[in-house]
C-alpha cells in the first residue's frame, strides 16, 4: 500500500514538473507607442524634469476593470515604451503641474509604431528668468504667471490652487528639478514662501506677478551648474512647474 502511495506521489509530481515547464507561448510585448506634452498655451513641448510627470494607461482588451500603468515622461516633455502588449488603451497625463487633462480612449496600439501627443495646461509660467553669476555667488530671479485663473472642470469653476512656493533647482547633470536636484539648496533659506491666492498677487497688464522673485545661492569655484526656477501650487502632488534650464559655469580663478 505504501509503495503505491508514495508511486502516486511521484506520478503526480512529475505530472506538474511537467505543466510548469511547458513552453510560454505569449510572444514577448513589442507594441510601441510614443509622443509628447505639449502646453496647450504656447504650442511649446510641456518643460518638466525627468520622471516628473507620467502618461497613465489602461489596456481594456481584456478587462472593464484593468490596472494602470505608468509611463515617464522625459524633461523634454516626450515619451516612449516599446514593451506594451498590443491592444486597446485609455491614455491620460497624470500627476503632473497642470490643469486635470482628458482622457483619450481606445487608442490601439500594435506593432507598428503610434504616435500618441496630449496637450496640457500649466498651473503656472515662469518668465524672465535670469541667471547671474558674480564671483561665487549665484543670482537668479524670475516672475510668474497664470494662463487661467480659473477652469471649469465636470460642470464647476474651479480657482486656481493657492500659489505656494517658488526654488531654485541646481544640477550637476543634465536633468535639473524636483526629481534631480542638490540637497544643501532645498532648504527655506532659498526659496519665495507665498503660500496666497493668485488674486493676492499683484500682477501688471500682461498677467505677469508685478514683483520679481529673486533667490542668491553660493556656488563652489571649478563646477559647472544646470540651474532653473520653479514654482508650485496647493493641488494633491504640488509639483513644479519649470523655467528653461542655464548653465552656468564657475570659474577656477
Amino acid at each position: 500500500m505504501k509503495k503505491l502511495l508514495y508511486s502516486l506521489l511521484i506520478a503526480a509530481s512529475l505530472f506538474c514538473m511537467a505543466s510548469c515547464m511547458e513552453i510560454d507561448n505569449f510572444d514577448a510585448p513589442d507594441a510601441h507607442v510614443t509622443g509628447r506634452l505639449t502646453d496647450k498655451t504656447t504650442g511649446e513641448n510641456f518643460i518638466t524634469d525627468h520622471g516628473d510627470t507620467h502618461i497613465r494607461i489602461w489596456e481594456m482588451s481584456y478587462s472593464i476593470n484593468p490596472a494602470p500603468q505608468s509611463i515617464p515622461v522625459r524633461f523634454d516633455g516626450t515619451y516612449n515604451n516599446e514593451k506594451l502588449f498590443a491592444g486597446t488603451y485609455d491614455m491620460l497625463p497624470h500627476n503632473g503641474p497642470y490643469w486635470p487633462a482628458d482622457t483619450i480612449r481606445n487608442v490601439a496600439i500594435g506593432r507598428k509604431t503610434v504616435t500618441q501627443h496630449f496637450e496640457v495646461t500649466p498651473y503656472l509660467h515662469i518668465t524672465d528668468f535670469e541667471a547671474v553669476l558674480e564671483g561665487t555667488t549665484l543670482t537668479l530671479s524670475c516672475r510668474l504667471s497664470a494662463p487661467f485663473t480659473e477652469m471649469t472642470i465636470n460642470g464647476e469653476i474651479v480657482p486656481l490652487p493657492n500659489v505656494l512656493e517658488v526654488r531654485p533647482f541646481l544640477s550637476l547633470t543634465q536633468y535639473c528639478g524636483a526629481a534631480n536636484y542638490i540637497g544643501e539648496y532645498w532648504t527655506n533659506d532659498y526659496r519665495v514662501n507665498l503660500r496666497r491666492a493668485w488674486s493676492n498677487i499683484d500682477t501688471d497688464g500682461d498677467g505677469k506677478s508685478d514683483a520679481t522673485y529673486t533667490i542668491t545661492v553660493p556656488v563652489k569655484k571649478g563646477y559647472t551648474y544646470n540651474v532653473r526656477m520653479g514654482a508650485n501650487v496647493n493641488y494633491t502632488d504640488q509639483k513644479f512647474n519649470y523655467s528653461e534650464v542655464k548653465r552656468i559655469v564657475v570659474p577656477n580663478d
